[in-house]
């Protein structure tokens, strides 16, 4: 079994921001992002997780494990109710791509990634062996 430490992943998207644990890519032209973490970055909690699926990258299977975020929303003033679309983006989903060497956080609902741009994104993304 390969240590962590001996396989790199590289990203085929657009970059927008890196602070060398941290990093947004755009897949699309739209202003959706993906989100990159590694070293002390990674390994905090993505929220509940609803299911978990493998996905093959690079020739090998990894997980790709489905959460769901509970946000609290703000107060509201008495008798008023959040409408069902409003209460949905409190409790946000997320589909999180285990690397070797980094967490791939993927936007699901609401106004995320569709299946198919799932698909797309996975193969922007390949892994190497390190120097």
């Amino acid at each position: 079994m390969q240590r962590r430490g001996d396989v790199a992943a590289q990203f085929h998207m657009v970059k927008t921001t890196d602070t060398g644990t941290f990093v947004r890519y755009v897949p699309f032209d739209d202003e959706r992002v993906v989100v990159v973490r590694r070293g002390h970055e990674m390994g905090h909690s993505h929220g509940l997780e609803k299911s978990r699926r493998f996905v093959t990258v690079s020739g090998r299977e990894l997980p790709l494990v489905r959460f769901r975020a509970i946000l609290s929303p703000p107060p509201l003033h008495a008798g008023a109710s959040l409408s069902e679309e409003a209460a949905r983006r409190y409790q946000p989903e997320s589909e999180v791509l285990f690397l070797p060497d980094a967490e791939v956080v993927l936007r699901r609902e609401p106004d995320g990634f569709s299946d198919r741009e799932v698909e797309v994104i996975l193969g922007k993304i390949s892994l190497s062996r390190r120097s």
